[in-house]
């Protein structure tokens, strides 16, 4: 077993827990991790016998630029069950930020939601 990480994908999206923060583009911010058997890719050095860097950020930045959400952790959830149906057989950790939310005292630089989702379970809801 191994873990493919990516970190940082950015994207501006139209999340938020008002009508009025919908109505405007936030940057946001992925971390993701796929836990998953390395050992093919290992061996052969092929891109075909691993899970595509590439493919994780598209997954990403598709769902972060498509329908707004209002929860950080419906969003969160969105992108870890479009990782997990594409990228069968592995488990799934993710943290998606919003960069420098509003409304919050202290003018905190993110909030952020972490989810984690085994190999193999069942999406959530």
């Amino acid at each position: 077993m191994g873990t493919l990480l990516v970190r940082g994908i950015t994207f501006e999206g139209q999340h938020g827990a008002t009508a009025a923060e919908r109505s405007l583009a936030w940057r946001f911010e992925v971390d993701v991790e796929l836990e998953a058997d390395l050992s093919r890719a290992s061996q052969s050095d092929a891109l075909a016998d691993t899970h595509d860097y590439a493919s994780i950020c598209r997954t990403v930045v598709e769902i972060g630029t498509g329908r707004p959400y209002h929860l950080l952790e419906a969003l969160g959830q969105a992108l870890l069950d479009a990782l997990a149906e594409r990228h069968p057989g592995t488990a799934v950790r993710l943290e998606v930020r919003k960069l420098a939310p509003p409304h919050c005292a202290g003018r905190p630089a993110w909030t952020a939601v972490r989810l984690h989702r085994p190999a193999g379970a069942a999406r959530q809801g």
